[in-house]
């Protein structure tokens, strides 16, 4: 499978990564970052939207901060595990009720999110919920924010049928 020299250095670049990876941090500086804290309410055909994840996405960049919503449908966004907020610009929103991520309310979820279930998507076997929201407000949103020092509250009001 490898010659012995090759297999020399894959075992050398092995203990070199391992040794200069497990030792360095990846702190942030969160006084360097200019997060501006974030929150509001879903609603979906008028009833708050429990348990959904909200993401407020960069267009140009594809960074983003998230939330999950309560039991009223309210959220307040994180920036990453550590630190609440967003940072500021237009955002492109999406609302979910099948994505996770790792490090939201203690979830091990798939890091890019759309787990299961596409929209009008039946229940398989497999037990991954349906999506309750439609595409329109998700995979291919409509909904933006634009987000300021002042402008830091954002309430959606989503409907099951996007045409209306």
């Amino acid at each position: 499978m490898f010659s012995s020299g090759t297999f020399c250095h894959v075992v050398l670049a092995f203990a070199i990564l391992t040794a200069t990876g497990c030792n360095a941090t990846n702190e942030i500086d969160y006084s360097k970052v200019n997060l501006i804290s974030v929150g509001g309410s879903v609603m979906l055909d008028g009833k708050p939207l429990a348990s959904a994840v909200i993401t407020f996405e960069d267009p140009e960049t594809g960074n983003f901060s998230f939330a999950r919503t309560d039991a009223s449908g309210n959220y307040t966004l994180q920036f990453d595990s550590q630190a609440k907020g967003v940072l500021p610009g237009k955002k492109l929103v999406r609302v979910s009720t099948v994505r996770s991520f790792p490090g939201l309310d203690g979830e091990d979820g798939d890091e890019e999110g759309e787990s299961s279930g596409e929209e009008g998507s039946e229940g398989s076997d497999s037990g991954r919920k349906t999506e309750a929201v439609p595409s329109c407000y998700n995979k291919d949103t409509k909904l933006t924010a634009e987000v300021t020092e002042s402008a830091t509250s954002f309430d959606f009001d989503l409907k099951s049928d996007c045409s209306t």
